[in-house]
């Protein structure tokens, strides 16, 4: 026998064994990376309207990785953020960046437009994605959006929160006026606010009033509503730069009604953008928490002045970020692990419950009011609504 071509013969066999090894061993675990690193995708919106909020949201969820790696500590958990831009235009590509970086899952966006254009990109790979922020009701077609979830409540359900809220304030019929966002979120949770005002009454003369994101000169809308006597409340379908644009409008217009907004400018983050004078009396509505589990609520709220932004969505950026680093950790597909980590789970932000579409039913929400005067503001959550018992006090 030729030794030579035996030994030749030997090694090829080793090496086609040995790459056989290593293609078996990628393809059995979609869930981390061959280093053992799990790579979890942050779609932040570090641009955009919301970018005031940006830095906070970023806290809560490297509080989660920083508890991620304290609890599995033969793991190594790391946060691959990426700009949303509060924008589809910027959210696809940005999530096309994330599975290149082979990310297990993602924790975003927040802006409902970036979550449905990272959406088409991340489903078409496989990778699921849990929102911290998004409420546009549209995002509960799991046809449309497969592997989508998300820890806060649609806007559907903020409708009749923000209707109930405005009637418990003293609002009359035939006295309301909108002014919204045209993106995904301003014109989603404006048509629902509309609709359930709708359903036992009417708006003022001025009705509803559309702008883009970037306005910001808003003199001809709110000239709109000061020129209608019967104009005398409005809601803003908003954020938080451009609400503080509007009340500023309003207050040099010498409007002396009542404001009132959803979750978008909600939290003290907006007492940075207006004099605390301007944002007195106005009252917004925003996911409420409930129970609180664990301790991230008071590490928030010892930390609050420095971190400032959105409370109700740095405690569910938090839960999303650790609900991913747990699905991690199961038996199983992502996406199943999802599933199973998000059966009654006891988050920052409250009890969990995916129901089958991705969303959840949520805790109602919490009716907060700013209040003080020039030297401070001050931001009070006195009441609450529920679907069951409507506007309570807290």
């Amino acid at each position: 026998m030729n030794t030579n071509k035996v030994q030749v013969f030997v090694f090829a066999m080793l090496f086609v064994v040995g790459a056989f090894t290593g293609c078996v061993d990628e393809d059995d675990d979609d869930k981390t990376t061959t280093d053992n690193t799990i790579k979890i995708g942050f779609l932040n919106p570090i641009t955009g309207p919301l970018e005031p909020d940006a830095p906070g949201f970023k806290w809560g969820a490297d509080q989660a990785i920083s508890d991620l790696s304290a609890m599995y500590p033969n793991e190594t958990f790391e946060l691959i953020e990426l700009d949303s831009g509060c924008s589809g235009d910027v959210a696809g590509p940005a999530a096309q960046t994330l599975v290149d970086s082979g990310v297990v899952a993602v924790v975003g966006a927040a802006c409902s437009g970036a979550s449905m254009s990272a959406n088409a990109v991340l489903a078409a790979a496989g990778i699921p994605m849990i929102s911290y922020a998004s409420t546009n009701p549209g995002l509960s077609d799991e046809v449309a959006y497969p592997h989508f979830y998300r820890n806060v409540p649609s806007d559907a359900i903020q409708g009749p929160a923000g209707a109930a809220m405005m009637a418990d304030a003293g609002v009359e019929n035939e006295s309301l006026a909108i002014l919204h966002m045209t993106n995904d979120y301003g014109s989603g949770l404006a048509d629902s606010i509309k609709g359930a005002w709708e359903e036992s009454g009417k708006l003022c003369s001025a009705g509803m009033q559309g702008y883009e994101e970037t306005t910001t000169d808003f003199t001809t809308m709110v000239g709109n509503i000061t020129d209608a006597s019967d104009c005398t409340a409005v809601y803003l379908s908003s954020y938080i730069t451009d609400a503080a644009g509007i009340l500023e409008a309003l207050a040099e217009a010498e409007f002396t009604g009542h404001v009132f907004g959803g979750d978008g400018p909600a939290g003290i983050g907006l007492l940075e953008k207006v004099d605390n004078g301007t944002a007195v009396g106005f009252t917004v509505s925003a996911p409420r928490a409930g129970t609180s589990y664990g301790d991230f609520e008071s590490r928030y709220d010892a930390n609050a002045a420095d971190v400032g932004s959105i409370k109700t969505y740095v405690l569910t950026a938090y839960d999303a970020t650790m609900m991913i680093g747990k699905a991690a950790m199961t038996d199983g597909t992502i996406v199943a692990g999802i599933e199973s980590v998000g059966t009654n789970y006891e988050g920052a932000s409250g009890m969990i419950n995916f129901l089958s579409n991705g969303d959840i039913g949520g805790n109602g929400y919490d009716i907060c009011t700013y209040g003080g005067d020039e030297a401070e503001g001050t931001y009070t959550c006195a009441k609450y609504w529920t679907a069951e018992a409507g506007v309570a006090s807290a």
